[in-house]
């Protein structure tokens, strides 16, 4: 199950190690001017266009905080755009258990996360505000899902563009 997160880190959380944007199994937008078309998060294509920048701050060698102050995302599919303010952070800490790799991520703010159709627990484009949570491992592939049922909110952003 691979998961991508669009950072504010949006289409930053856009890779694991993107900003809050990050995205699975597309070319993912992880900087300020990205822009391009997002493919098999919704049952369509999605455009978008990030503007505003994206820093990843090394805390440690197993600590990352990626913020993206500023930024914003434009996502249009079916004749609709929607546009939002993607300023959350993204924190990734590299855990070993059980002598496995496993990235913990922690995402806080609003973030656009992108979770692939039948790869993952819970699929589709979302933009969350709050603070979630979900663990990846080395090749990006989910160890634990997105706690989407919070605390915060969760708007599934396939269905806004429908």
């Amino acid at each position: 199950m691979k998961n991508r997160m669009i950072p504010a880190v949006i289409i930053a959380a856009f890779v694991a190690t993107a900003g809050p944007l990050a995205t699975a199994n597309a070319a993912s937008p992880t900087d300020a001017g990205s822009s391009g078309t997002l493919a098999g998060f919704c049952s369509f294509d999605v455009a978008f266009t990030v503007t505003g920048k994206t820093k990843t701050i090394t805390k440690s060698p197993t600590e990352r905080l990626i913020t993206s102050p500023g930024q914003k995302v434009t996502l249009s599919a079916n004749g609709k755009t929607v546009s939002y303010v993607v300023t959350g952070s993204r924190l990734e800490k590299d855990v070993t258990v059980g002598g496995r790799k496993i990235t913990e991520v922690q995402v806080r703010g609003r973030n656009i996360l992108l979770n692939a159709i039948g790869v993952t627990e819970t699929p589709g484009l979302i933009l969350v505000v709050g603070n979630f949570n979900y663990a990846l491992d080395s090749a990006g592939n989910e160890v634990r899902g997105v706690n989407v049922n919070g605390p915060g909110q969760v708007t599934n952003v396939c269905q806004v563009l429908s």
